[in-house]
């Protein structure tokens, strides 16, 4: 019985790799981060740069609209509000449509220069109203279009510079940056448990390590240790045929994820196969029970 305790006191269990935790931690702030960013630029910032926009872009609109009574007379009044803002949008953002307005509101001698120039004006009001998700008559009904020109001419006659528009793709970009950081995060953060739940123990008694999934395995088990991918951190441990658990199997260690595995593994190996002997083909071995090296940090295997 006092065997049996000593033994289960003796028996140390692989923490989870300093350097692996440092790294997930760090993507995960960075990819958390970035998309915070893009839901607050996307719900916040590119919004109001937008409402900045169409305000200025109603009171071009409403200028042009108070001008083109010169052609028509009562225009101004009559149509300067949009009932049918989507339909309008629609019918001014027509590509013929667009480049005869554009064409007669730059040209003088047109009879409808006026009209051509309120119309174009407009379009970029709608469009405006239309990029931040207010393409509606609630937002295009103007009760006194006067009142209302006088109020923008106010706001904006003093204004240095022009608000910069928004194009058609930087609102939905941010939503795309969100959703594309966070689902990366999702991952690593489910990635990240997947490997928390795997656990390795080591007997130093009897040189014995239990892999996740609860096969213990000591040196009389080995049939190889392969480390052709000991520069990504991966150790593959073959398994002798007559093993009653993982007889046959090849068990993967990433020494990444876990500190103190290599020096175990490494102690196992020199009691199944003698010490290596040709340097050159391994890296310096570590003094067991370590789990860091000098080895690189660039390849981070296990990571998504």
């Amino acid at each position: 019985m006092t065997d049996q305790g000593t033994s289960e006191r003796s028996t140390q269990t692989a923490p989870l790799g300093r350097r692996w935790k440092r790294k997930m931690t760090i993507f995960l702030v960075v990819l958390i981060g970035f998309g915070a960013y893009g839901l607050f630029d996307a719900v916040h910032a590119y919004p109001k740069r937008g409402e900045r926009f169409a305000s200025w872009a109603q009171w071009q609109y409403l200028e042009a609209a108070e001008k083109a009574n010169d052609e028509d007379f009562g225009i101004f009044e009559r149509d300067a509000s949009v009932l049918s803002p989507g339909e309008e949008f629609e019918r001014l953002d027509d590509p013929e449509r667009k480049r005869q307005n554009t064409a007669d509101s730059g040209n003088a001698a047109s009879s409808r220069q006026l009209r051509a120039t309120m119309l174009t004006t407009r379009h970029a009001w709608l469009e405006a109203l239309a990029r931040i998700g207010r393409l509606s008559p609630e937002h295009t009904t103007i009760e006194s279009p006067r009142q209302r020109l006088a109020e923008l001419q106010q706001q904006w006659s003093s204004s240095t510079s022009n608000p910069k528009p928004l194009s058609a793709f930087d609102i939905p970009s941010q939503w795309a940056i969100m959703g594309v950081c966070w689902a990366i995060a999702l991952v690593m953060i489910v990635h990240s448990f997947r490997v928390m739940g795997r656990s390795y123990a080591w007997d130093p008694a009897r040189l014995a390590l239990t892999v996740p999934g609860g096969a213990t395995i000591t040196p009389a088990d080995l049939e190889e240790v392969d480390k052709r991918k000991w520069d990504k951190f991966i150790v593959f441990l073959k398994i002798k045929p007559d093993h009653p658990k993982v007889g046959g199997q090849e068990i993967k260690c990433d020494l990444y994820q876990r500190d103190l595995l290599e020096g175990w593994i490494e102690q196992m190996n020199e009691e199944a196969f003698g010490p290596e002997e040709d340097d050159d083909e391994q890296p310096e071995t570590q003094q067991p029970g370590t789990g860091d090296d000098d080895r690189a940090d660039g390849d981070e295997p296990g990571s998504p």
